[in-house]
């Protein structure tokens, strides 16, 4: 088959695998595995499952790596496939059941975002209240986020030096996962995570396993309605790209009130002024944002977006080449 069709098939039929990944997740497939190799009939017998639907699915995790078919009907975990258990060190278990869950929704319907501009699906501050009221969809979001979070902040901590600032607080930080690689790096450093009320006990759970809660302190609230003073660093990762340019100022604004002096971080993909096949990572995103209503933004719309919040653009700092953070001072 000719290169170009048969890659363009691949694109085309993508969505498969997203699924198969996703539901491999949902049935605990992969921690499963991590025991040692079983049968697609014990599997099922765990997971309550069908056997003959859960084979099919294992020869698929089998085809794209993530399981290896073995002698007798049995499969094993592959080093890849172990990526995908809850509990690893660099996991992308969340984030697969994201993929295959809300924001497999969101592209499904994107047509309508692209037709009329607005969201395509449930989205707003009382979206993610009711988010977390949904035990099991708040536990795959706010597991997606940690797991990018965490990677995403220790990748910060080696471009900035955090060792000047006293206190660094993560706004809308979920669980604090990007707080970790900065407390890593500055022993004196002390954290602050401020978010919603219904994440406090999983964040310190989770920044406990980290080690590191005893640095950190949690705090409560809305960043539409205010933000805690105390803090000479703040940590704004993923969330202006959440919203329109109104909610962006009202965020920003807060913040500025708050920071008085010190310093803040921005976290998000910079679209380029002209992308191409390298810019397939922003690309997505900005697709994500466009069907809940907000947007990633170029490094001049960010520029106007501060401007307009009485805040100043210093530097544009690259931190793994997907993700930068912008240097912002009031």
């Amino acid at each position: 088959m000719h290169t170009d069709r048969a890659a363009l098939i691949e694109m085309i039929t993508g969505c498969w695998k997203t699924q198969v990944i996703g539901q491999g997740v949902a049935l605990g497939l992969f921690d499963r595995l991590a025991a040692g190799p079983q049968t697609g009939t014990e599997l099922a017998g765990a997971a309550g499952a069908n056997a003959d639907g859960v084979m099919r699915l294992l020869r698929a995790l089998a085809t794209l790596g993530l399981a290896e078919h073995l002698p007798g009907g049995r499969f094993a975990l592959t080093a890849q496939g172990g990526l995908l258990c809850r509990d690893a060190p660099d996991s992308l278990n969340g984030m697969a059941g994201h993929w295959a869950g809300r924001l497999w929704d969101s592209f499904g319907n994107i047509a309508e975002s692209v037709r009329t501009g607005e969201a395509c699906v449930p989205s707003g501050p009382e979206h993610f209240a009711e988010q977390q009221a949904d035990a099991t969809e708040a536990d795959i979001f706010n597991r997606a986020m940690a797991e990018g979070s965490l990677r995403v902040g220790r990748a910060l901590a080696q471009a900035y030096d955090f060792s000047a600032f006293s206190t660094v607080m993560d706004v809308g930080g979920g669980y604090g996962a990007l707080l970790v690689g900065p407390l890593e790096s500055a022993p004196a450093l002390k954290g602050q995570v401020f978010d919603m009320a219904a994440l406090r006990d999983p964040a310190l759970a989770y920044l406990a396993e980290q080690g590191v809660d005893g640095r950190v302190a949690y705090l409560d609230g809305s960043f539409f309605e205010a933000v805690p003073p105390g803090a000479d660093c703040m940590l704004v990762k993923f969330i202006l790209h959440d919203w329109n340019d109104a909610r962006c100022l009202s965020i920003l604004r807060n913040c500025h009130a708050a920071l008085g002096g010190g310093t803040m971080l921005i976290i998000e993909r910079v679209v380029p002024e002209q992308v191409g096949p390298a810019d397939i990572d922003v690309v997505r995103g900005d697709l994500v944002m466009l069907s809940v209503g907000g947007r990633e933004r170029t490094e001049a719309d960010y520029r106007a977006l501060l401007a307009d919040a009485g805040l100043r653009l210093d530097r544009v700092i690259p931190i793994d080449g997907n993700f930068s953070a912008l240097e912002v001072r009031g």
